[in-house]
C-alpha cells in the first residue's frame, strides 16, 4: 500500500462514499507507517464531515418537501 493509492482511496471515500475505499482507509489507519496512518485518519475524518453535511442537507430537503 502506498501513499498515492491511499490518497485515491480517500478521494473515492470522501467524494463518492465508496465502501471499499473506506475499508482500505480503515486498514491503513492501523499501518506501521506513521505517514500512512496520518493520511488515512485525515481522509476518514474528511469523509465523516462530508457525510454529516449530506445528512443535514437530506433532512432539510425532506422537511421542505413535507411542509
Amino acid at each position: 500500500m502506498d501513499n498515492d493509492y491511499m490518497f485515491l482511496c480517500g478521494v473515492m471515500w470522501c467524494r463518492f462514499g465508496q465502501p471499499e475505499a473506506g475499508k482500505e482507509l480503515v486498514r491503513a489507519a492501523t499501518s506501521m507507517d506513521p505517514d500512512m496512518r496520518a493520511l488515512a485518519w485525515a481522509m476518514l475524518a474528511n469523509g465523516a464531515l462530508r457525510l454529516r453535511a449530506l445528512e443535514r442537507t437530506a433532512q432539510t430537503g425532506s422537511r421542505t418537501n413535507l411542509g
